[in-house]
Formats: C-alpha cells, sequence, structure tokens
C-alpha cells in the first residue's frame, strides 16, 4: 500500500511540474526578451561577432516558435501564428548569413525583423 501512495506522490509531483511549468510562461517578459535580442543582435552583427549572433539567432528561433505556440493555443489569431513562424524563418536565415560571412544580408533580417515585429502583433494584440 506504501508503494502504491508514493508512486501516486511521484505521478503527482511530476503532473504538476508540467502544469507548472506551462502556467508559468509569462508572455509579456518573453515578447521583452525579444525586443532586447533584436537590439543585440544588431549590434553583433555589427561588430561581426558570428558566435554571438548565431547563438543569439537561434535563441530567437526558440522564443518565436514559444509565440507561435502561444497564439495557437490562444486561437482565433492565425495571423500571429504566421507572423511568428516568419521571424522563426527570418531568424534562421540569420544564422546561415552569418554562416557565409554575409553580414550585411544578416542585417538586412534583423532589421526586418525588429520593424515587422512592431507592425505586426504589436499593432493588434498589445496589450494583451
Amino acid at each position: 500500500m506504501r508503494n502504491i501512495f508514493k508512486l501516486c506522490g511521484f505521478i503527482f509531483v511530476l503532473v504538476t511540474g508540467i502544469a507548472y511549468a506551462e502556467a508559468a510562461f509569462d508572455f509579456e517578459e518573453l515578447m521583452e526578451k525579444i525586443d532586447t535580442n533584436s537590439h543585440n543582435l544588431q549590434g553583433n552583427i555589427s561588430n561581426k561577432d558570428a558566435n554571438a549572433t548565431i547563438a543569439l539567432a537561434k535563441q530567437m528561433q526558440s522564443d518565436f516558435k514559444l509565440v507561435e505556440g502561444f497564439f495557437e493555443k490562444r486561437g482565433n489569431s492565425a495571423d500571429a501564428v504566421a507572423d511568428a513562424k516568419i521571424y522563426e524563418d527570418r531568424a534562421a536565415e540569420i544564422v546561415k548569413f552569418v554562416e557565409a560571412n554575409d553580414y550585411e544580408s544578416a542585417s538586412n533580417k534583423a532589421i526586418e525583423i525588429s520593424k515587422s515585429c512592431d507592425m505586426a502583433c504589436h499593432d493588434t494584440y498589445k496589450p494583451l
């Protein structure tokens, strides 16, 4: 009987941890992080710091994936889901451009991300 209680307790902790991780997702904090990172990305590109640029662009890809998931779950925001996918792709392009030592194209993509973010979701969905 004790083993059953231990097993149930373990399952409860596991399920609660997963639910908490989802509930702890702070969308506003993520958006601030993306905004900061988009500015930092430009600086890294200007300094031709390949390692920092690639790492930050990959982080932004992951962050935009979270944004995509947020709006998918929210519903009634297909445009925001599509925009997040576009930004993920642009961040991936930045990685490719930097790997090819094409910092001008990487900079142009980073500028597109910054400008597009402000004109897309921010106008329609902020404040949430």
